[in-house]
């Protein structure tokens, strides 16, 4: 009974994000930055990996993210950043304001701009502000938003990857929703896919979910842990929460009909073949899964590296880590190496573990080759609160 109630669930999900009635949606003004990237090509390459070793020539701690324009003190933890209209978005999940040691507000989430990809740590805040208040940047839907402000109940959306870019001016990214029964328990309800557009003439983004839950446990999120595109196509990877965490799946879907699920795919390792039919979990599905670790996974980033010449993912493995690794495939399906590769172990934060470990290919800031140089960003734990942390990482 339980998996008939799951799969009527998905067959209203795909229904519900095949029509375009979103169930929530808001617009509102972003800062006027333009930060242009230089775009990359990724391939199905079959050429041998370049600079295997993943040997690290310097890593260049650039400090908090922080907009030095802000009246407010912020702390905010996780996130994921988006590169659209030649903007460079980067979104962050629970946020703190405080103005003078006054606590001024609390939002599940919020977005920064980039100002420039050489101080990747300075940003221009958008939705947490003296002017703006500190709202949740991604919209609730009407029963979420009853929720909130009740203490110790509240539903909580939060990223930790990149978006799907969709077009010029377009994109979607996989947010996780959650629900808090008390301070410290929640439950993890799925992902939501929120679609975002961007006006480059009036600098307004506007973001729409048009279901509240997209993929449902025990269903993978796909798209949560991890995605790259190759030639219009998304390869969107979701890791097993709900059996393991060492396993990851993937889905793939045209990038102009992405919000439509029926016209989806699915990738099963053992027999090397994609399937319209969504898999529903029953049990651990190793043989299915593109990645099989010996290790578990927490958050990811996956790119094309022309330096490497192979599609890399760089992640931080369980919650309670503060070491950036590697593996390496010659395309989005793999094979994946599964070695485990650490390129970076920090000095975690007086308070513990630092987490939330993501790359942002985009950041190729000089004329070297694509994937030579990596910003990557962090949830540092300090005394005073937890905030997060960009460097630039340059191999060797």
């Amino acid at each position: 009974m339980y998996l008939l109630h799951q799969l009527i669930a998905l067959l209203a999900c795909l229904a519900c994000i095949a029509c375009q009635q979103p169930v929530a949606s808001t617009t509102y003004p972003i800062p006027s930055i333009l930060t242009p990237a230089r775009a990359t090509n990724p391939q199905f390459s079959q050429a041998p990996l370049q600079h295997s070793s993943f040997a690290v020539s310097s890593t260049v701690p650039f400090g908090k993210m922080v907009d030095p324009t802000n009246a407010y003190t912020i702390f905010r933890d996780g996130g994921g950043s988006c590169h659209i209209a030649n903007r460079t978005l980067f979104f962050f999940c629970d946020t703190n304001a405080y103005l003078n040691g006054t606590f001024k507000g609390f939002a599940s989430n919020s977005i920064s701009v980039a100002t420039n990809f050489s101080q990747p740590n300075a940003l221009s805040d958008a939705s947490c502000t003296p002017s703006t208040g500190c709202p949740a940047a991604i919209p609730w839907t009407p029963a979420e938003a009853a929720t909130q402000g009740y203490p110790s109940k509240r539903y909580a959306l939060w990223v930790y990857t990149n978006c799907v870019p969709t077009g010029n001016n377009t994109a979607v990214h996989f947010w996780s929703l959650n629900k808090y029964s008390s301070d410290f328990s929640y439950a993890g309800l799925g992902n939501t896919m929120v679609q975002y557009a961007l006006d480059p003439t009036t600098n307004h983004l506007t973001l729409t979910r048009n279901t509240e839950i997209t993929f449902a446990p025990p269903t993978y999120p796909y798209g949560s842990f991890a995605n790259v595109v190759v030639n219009g196509t998304a390869y969107l990877y979701g890791i097993d929460i709900t059996y393991n965490r060492n396993d990851v799946h993937l889905a793939m879907a045209p990038v102009d009909t992405i919000t439509n699920l029926t016209t989806w795919q699915y990738y099963n390792a053992s027999s090397q073949t994609w399937t319209s039919t969504m898999p529903v979990p029953t049990a651990r599905a190793q043989s299915a899964a593109v990645i099989q670790n010996s290790i578990p996974f927490s958050t990811g980033t996956i790119f094309f590296s022309e330096y490497h010449n192979a599609f890399l993912l760089v992640f931080f493995d369980n919650w309670a880590d503060s070491t950036f690794r590697v593996l390496s495939a010659p395309s989005p399906v793999g094979p994946w190496t599964t070695n485990n590769h650490a390129i970076w172990a920090m000095t975690p934060g007086p308070k513990g573990f630092d987490y939330g470990g993501v790359a942002h290919s985009y950041y190729y800031t000089n004329n070297a080759t694509a994937g030579k140089s990596l910003m990557l960003h962090f949830s540092y734990q300090n005394t005073s609160g937890t905030y997060t942390v960009a460097n630039e990482l340059t191999f060797a």
